[in-house]
């Protein structure tokens, strides 16, 4: 399948993509019920059968960083492994809630206080989330486990499903002791129809295993009862979590009654809407709605909807025609246009009441003309690239590309997926054709040009001077690859493509994307113009005030710069050709730190001293100097001590004078480009054997317990290795301390840092020695 990069073709087709957050059920797939500010109660690191509040800072799978309340600092902690629980649970089962020493004797009796205000207005992690280990739902369900899978028009009939395979919580099921009259299943993880294994035998009568073929090849009692008992056997290899797949248990009560007409979506085509009937009440919550034209035959036709009250695909009569749907006639109508009181007094019905439908919320934040990716209705293996064709209340029409096809959604169907889904699950796409769009941005310029190139609204070359000073946050490798300039050409087209390739030449594109977004309308000879950043499958868009006239170019451009914390010089509309010294700012020569004045500064340089970089020192100066900070002697053989963790904003470690904000991404982005020489490195050697005299090395430079070590500690470690040197850095910005290093592990690693693949197993490798170092550190120090 030909390449296809979803952030091209946005820009190339003038498009935004759906928002993410309106895809609940993706959102609730990658959900394990535990974020930041929730509290928890947590034993004490030196007392176990202690325990004291702590409020969560950041979640990284089961690793988590907490503070304890009234503390200064946080700290990490793997729930996998250590003794957590809910708010309320010491006091459940009389446990001993107290707070170290340190927070009793800064608050004294204010601590009972502070505690009283966490019980009450703090929000606690659940008990089901602790007993999962912070793992997602999609983490949860295996291949293998066993589903039970309610009927397309019975709420009461069941049968039993074994899980094939698990694509982002999409699941491909199998019914058991099928033969070919069944094919497999496709369905979301949270789909209501899905129950977890045991459901039906727990509830009893009315709800029973019934097979969902043509025929019912287990209507003897035998067969039945032997069929359920291999899949139970089968079920204990890989069991099912009762809590993951549970029915939609907030339905309200329906007002329904059997013979109402109304109108429904044709489950056939998806396109149509047709007259319907309630052919069936099970109960206060379900009823069963049937076209009209296959009032006898509606299960062989797939033509009915099991429903609730708030069901998406009915509606009250006349709703099509008010939305602009299309509306198909029953085949007993006579021909002409279709009335709906002549077809009520001829078939002796009523019809439903509008308050029966419930009240349904008209669609926000999806426009005609988004894009995302949808599955077809008519073959579920299939997910297209998709374009939003219209709106109605909460209804959406969706065309899958490149077929051309139009069809209706809810907005909450789970056969809707955000735009980058398929990639992010290694799942294929069905894509149009782009080259026609690629040419198209070019064309409009050459058509606008000849009127626009003398006014205001044109714009002369862009210069990169990739030789400038480029600030903390922009890789210069990945500066030096850019064109040398952008330009002439429309105004705006010129000025979005220099601020999406500076974001893309990024370590942290999305939160540099973040930084640029303004709040409320832009100031005067501004323009709001979207931007969008991508960050491994996700793609984040905000609002950018762009300038509106030629005159305003260099100063936009010069504050843009600024912004960054770059030379002023770094892009604009003169090119510097000499190296260094051509740079009217001189940025080769001056203190960098000058071009962090002005800026919304956060940290300071490692080493210096209101904004002014410290002399280096020689070596021998450093051994002689005392350092009163120490807490004990240094060791034989160990390291030279290292400043204890500081605050949450410090300085990034990309040069000696650069500053970095802290991260608002909760991920470490990939490894840059500036780091491919060591990657390459690393691939040419990693199926060369390394002697056990290597890894023996490593371990007699840990000095001490690496539980200690502080974030300085971690990356000179790291900085030591050959292998690692290139991720240290990135280790560092994420403030990962020795007990934070000790947790780590390749899926942490690879889902919540995303690492390439080679550094996250070297990586692991060390992680797997400090972590044997730290669990043997007596017997090491005996020797």
């Amino acid at each position: 399948m030909a390449e296809f990069d979803w952030n091209n073709y946005l820009e190339t087709s003038k498009s935004v993509a759906v928002p993410e957050e309106l895809f609940s059920h993706v959102e609730t797939s990658l959900y394990n019920g535990i974020k930041q500010n929730m509290l928890l109660e947590v034993c004490h690191r030196n007392n176990p059968d202690v325990y004291w509040i702590a409020e969560i800072t950041m979640v990284c799978g089961h690793v988590l960083r907490i503070k304890f309340i009234g503390a200064e600092s946080d700290f990490w902690c793997d729930i996998s492994n250590t003794k957590v629980h809910p708010l309320g649970w010491c006091g459940k089962y009389d446990e001993l809630i107290e707070p170290p020493d340190a927070i009793n004797e800064k608050y004294g009796d204010k601590i009972i206080d502070i505690m009283k205000n966490a019980l009450m207005d703090g929000q606690s992690v659940s008990i089901e989330a602790l007993n999962n280990k912070g793992l997602s739902p999609i983490d949860r369900i295996k291949v293998g486990m066993k589903v039970e899978v309610q009927n397309l028009i019975d709420p009461y009939r069941y049968w039993i499903a074994t899980v094939c395979e698990n694509v982002g919580g999409r699941l491909l099921v199998r019914y058991d002791g099928c033969d070919e009259d069944l094919q497999q299943l496709w369905i979301f993880f949270s789909n209501p129809r899905l129950s977890s294994f045991g459901y039906v035998t727990n509830k009893g009568s009315p709800w029973q295993f019934k097979y969902p073929g043509k025929v019912n090849k287990f209507s003897c009692k035998n067969k039945l009862s032997a069929q359920l008992r291999q899949s139970a056997e089968e079920a204990i290899k890989e069991p099912t979590p009762p809590d993951l797949f549970v029915p939609n248990q907030s339905l309200e009560a329906h007002n329904f009654v059997t013979g109402m007409k109304l109108e429904a979506l044709c489950p056939q085509d998806m396109r149509t809407v047709r007259p319907a009937t309630v052919s069936k009440v099970f109960n206060n919550f379900h009823f069963l709605v049937a076209l009209d034209d296959h009032a006898d035959d509606y299960e062989d036709a797939n033509a009915a909807w099991l429903c609730d009250s708030m069901h998406p695909y009915i509606y009250p009569i006349g709703w099509a025609q008010r939305h602009g749907l299309a509306f198909k006639s029953p085949k007993a109508w006579k021909e002409g246009p279709f009335d709906w009181d002549e077809y009520l007094s001829a078939t002796s019905s009523v019809p439903a009441p509008d308050y029966c439908f419930g009240t349904k919320q008209p669609l926000k934040g999806i426009e005609v003309n988004m894009k995302l990716e949808a599955v077809n209705p008519q073959n579920h293996e299939e997910i297209h690239v998709a374009r939003v064709d219209c709106v109605a209340e909460h209804m959406v029409c969706v065309e899958l590309l490149p077929l051309g096809e139009k069809y209706w959604f809810a907005q909450r169907s789970d056969l809707l997926l955000p735009a980058g889904w398929c990639d992010a699950n290694n799942y294929a796409l069905h894509i149009p054709d782009v080259s026609a769009a690629k040419q198209q941005p070019v064309e409009e310029v050459k058509l606008n040009k000849d009127d626009i190139k003398n006014s205001e609204e044109w714009c002369d070359r862009i210069y990169f001077n990739y030789k400038c000073y480029a600030g903390p946050s922009i890789s210069r490798n990945k500066l030096s690859q850019l064109p040398k300039h952008v330009g002439p050409g429309p105004l705006t087209l010129v000025l979005k493509e220099v601020l999406n390739k500076i974001i893309s030449a990024s370590y942290k594109p999305a939160k540099l994307l973040k930084d640029w977004e303004t709040e409320g309308p832009p100031e005067e000879g501004m323009r709001l113009e979207m931007l969008r950043a991508k960050l491994k499958s996700s793609t984040y868009h905000a609002y950018v005030p762009i300038a509106t006239r030629r005159a305003q170019v260099p100063a936009f451009c010069r504050a843009a710069c600024v912004r960054l914390q770059a030379c002023p010089a770094l892009f604009g509309t003169h090119h510097y050709s000499r190296p260094r010294a051509a740079c009217p700012h001189a940025c080769h020569q001056v203190d960098k730190a000058t071009f962090h004045n002005g800026t919304e500064r956060r940290g300071r340089p490692k080493g210096s001293v209101n904004g002014k970089k410290k002399k280096k020192k020689g070596a021998h100066e450093k051994r002689d100097k005392e350092q009163p900070s120490q807490e004990r002697e240094k060791e034989p053989g160990e390291c030279s001590p290292r400043p204890v963790r500081a605050a949450r904003k410090r300085a990034s470690p990309d040069s000696d004078t650069e500053t970095s904000s802290t991260s608002r991404d909760k991920r470490i982005s990939d490894v840059s480009d500036a780091e491919e020489p060591e990657l390459k490195k690393l691939r040419g050697a990693r199926d060369a054997p390394r002697p056990f005299e290597r890894d023996l090395a490593l371990e007699l430079k840990l000095s001490r317990n690496p539980l200690d070590w502080s974030v300085d500690d971690v990356y000179a470690y790291l900085s030591s290795t050959d292998d690692c040197k290139p991720v240290a850095e990135r280790m560092k910005r994420e403030e990962i301390d020795g007990e934070a290093f000790v947790m780590l592990d390749l899926p942490v690693i690879r889902d919540f840092l995303h690492m390439k693949k080679e550094f996250a197993l070297q990586l692991s490798k060390h992680i797997a020695i400090v972590r044997w170092y730290t669990h043997n550190f007596e017997q090491n120090c005996g020797s």
